[in-house]
């Protein structure tokens, strides 16, 4: 897990390919995942501007991550491209490469794949906004996923809705559960992803012609029919049409890849589900902080750039509209009164004894109400969890 370890590892990658490695991961932790975010784009720019300029020719983007923002892809290999030689650039992928992951790599020169390696669909799924239609007891906003549109639209043609009018009504059926704009904007971000992994295949050295790359576009978007189907690196070239995907085994370094990726497996804990719910509940607390979880990182031999962020998570009780504490139960302590001097006037006596019984007994109250009032908290019924982020961002570590 150390950062010297990892630098090992991409020393020899380096060594081996004759090229200066740049790596990207997202985490996908259950419980615990992030997205390619736009905020990305300058640190790999820095991480690239670290080089000598001459350690620029030839670059290799290593990345793990299960995809995110559809304009992100472009703004990442464009810039790859100013920099590198001609024909010089290739992505290199140990285990996921998803959605907008895939359509990076589309853009590369090469692809290096090892077995494990999946490429994925770069089809749409928009995850949350104000128009996805919303669960009817938890009103959680639902995914809208572009398969589910288009499978609907093919089943009316399968069972025979082919005019026009039939068309509409089906039409018409559907915009009853899923608002409009929100299918308007899964076909506008699906022709965009499309648009844009069709002009990063044409951005390749020696790109392929315009008709297969018409092809490799409509075999990732439409004909795969799951978001989560894992395109190994023999279906991506025998059925994808990608011909720039080449075995780690023949690049020499299939062993580093897996390497550097259980390195990364380990730093973001992936195989470790994150529930701070069910730890709340195990523990029986009502609330805890988590710092320092990590989300994603850029990394190069010149430098190690990290996102992370603290977590609190509290749980939320239906209190009711009133709210009665009985204190007849409450035990006081034994009240000691000291040897009072001689020659004190009964008013002196008893304000000494209202300051004594004072006290014991404000103090006796005070303990009682915060107990009283964690048990009636911890009874009332729960109402779910709220989330609070604090600290989220990037960091530059040594």
């Amino acid at each position: 897990m150390s950062r010297e370890k990892r630098k090992k590892i991409i020393r020899e990658i380096e060594k081996k390919r004759g090229s200066k490695v740049i790596v990207y991961v997202t985490s996908d932790r259950p419980g615990l995942s992030v997205q390619i975010m736009g905020d990305v784009v300058s640190l790999i720019h820095e991480h690239i501007l670290a080089l000598k300029e001459e350690e620029r020719a030839k670059l290799d983007f290593f990345i793990y991550s299960r995809g995110g923002q559809s304009d992100v892809p472009w703004a990442i290999v464009s810039m790859f491209r100013e920099y590198s030689q001609e024909g010089s650039f290739s992505v290199l992928i140990p285990y996921r490469a998803h959605s907008a992951a895939t359509v990076i790599a589309l853009g590369a020169d090469e692809i290096v794949m090892t077995k494990k390696a999946e490429l994925g669909p770069i089809d749409i799924t928009i995850s949350s906004g104000p128009y996805n239609p919303t669960e009817k007891d938890s009103h959680q906003r639902l995914p809208i996923s572009v398969e589910d549109v288009t499978g609907y639209f093919s089943l009316l043609e399968k069972v025979g809705c082919e005019r026009p009018d039939e068309k509409m009504k089906g039409f018409e059926l559907l915009t009853n559960h899923v608002h409009p704009l929100a299918l308007g904007m899964v076909s506008r971000l699906l022709e965009e992803t499309k648009l844009v992994a069709l002009r990063l295949l044409s951005t390749r050295a020696n790109p392929f012609s315009e008709e297969e790359n018409h092809e490799i576009i409509k075999r990732i978007s439409s004909e795969v029919y799951s978001h989560n189907h894992a395109i190994s690196r023999t279906e991506a070239l025998k059925y994808i049409g990608l011909k720039q995907v080449k075995t780690a085994e023949e690049a020499g370094i299939a062993s580093e890849l897996w390497a550097l990726y259980e390195e990364y497996r380990e730093l973001f804990h992936l195989e470790d589900p994150f529930k701070p719910e069910e730890y709340l509940i195990s523990n029986n607390l009502e609330e805890h902080a988590w710092t320092d979880l990590n989300l994603a990182c850029v990394e190069s031999l010149n430098r190690f750039d990290i996102c992370k962020k603290n977590l609190r998570v509290r749980r939320l009780r239906q209190v009711p509209p009133q709210v009665n504490i009985n204190l007849t139960n409450l035990n006081l302590p034994t009240i000691n009164i000291p040897n009072l001097p001689p020659n004190l006037s009964q008013q002196q006596i008893n304000t000494i004894i209202q300051q004594i019984v004072s006290a014991v007994i404000q103090k006796s109250l005070n303990n009682a109400v915060q107990v009283t009032v964690q048990q009636l908290i911890q009874s009332l019924p729960q109402a779910g969890f709220e989330h609070f982020v604090f600290n989220y961002g990037w960091k530059k570590e040594v």
